[in-house]
């Protein structure tokens, strides 16, 4: 497995080595948005009241897959796993204050991936790709922060595109007409 840190580290370097003045601006209040799934939430919201049927049963099975997969993430990182977040010394665009809780996976990432894959299997395009180009902005904004090493947010990811296939599996989707 220390191969597998060391990799880590080494994408960490040089995604925390390439900043620029705009991405300095853009990555932290993009990883803030995130907290507390709230965006999702907003976004959610915003289907369910002014969507089309197909919107509004994507977005409560997004909200469903969502909220599952931040659990199981948050928990397996408090209780499974107990691998620290990147010492300050990898980066210093830190989004705030980064909690001492264990880094892998990342909530952030399982959250977001499980909202956008639920609607990309479910709902209009026009909708789930601007959607899934946040959650990719949001994964890729933990790791420019140093919120998070690049595999916490692979496995977060991971975690939340099973969950969405999870769901949408047991709740498929009706047929389109």
């Amino acid at each position: 497995m220390r191969w597998v840190r060391r990799v880590d580290e080494r994408v960490m370097r040089a995604v925390t080595s390439a900043g620029c003045a705009a991405l300095d601006e853009v990555m932290p209040r993009a990883s803030r948005v995130a907290d507390q799934l709230l965006v999702w939430w907003l976004i959610a919201g915003t289907l369910r009241a002014g969507g089309g049927r197909r919107s509004r049963r994507a977005a409560v099975r997004a909200a469903l897959a969502m909220s599952v997969a931040g659990t199981l993430a948050n928990g397996v990182r408090i209780y499974v796993f107990h691998r620290e977040r990147p010492p300050e010394t990898l980066s210093r665009r830190r989004p705030g204050r980064v909690p001492d809780s264990p880094g892998f996976p990342s909530g952030h990432s399982a959250g977001a991936a499980a909202f956008a894959t639920t609607l990309a299997c479910e709902a209009p395009w026009r909708v789930s790709v601007p959607v899934a180009a946040l959650a990719s902005l949001v994964a890729y904004s933990r790791v420019y922060t140093g919120a998070h090493y690049p595999g916490d947010v692979a496995a977060g990811a991971a975690t939340g595109v099973a969950v969405a296939l999870a769901v949408h599996g047991l709740f498929p989707a009706e047929e389109q007409r």
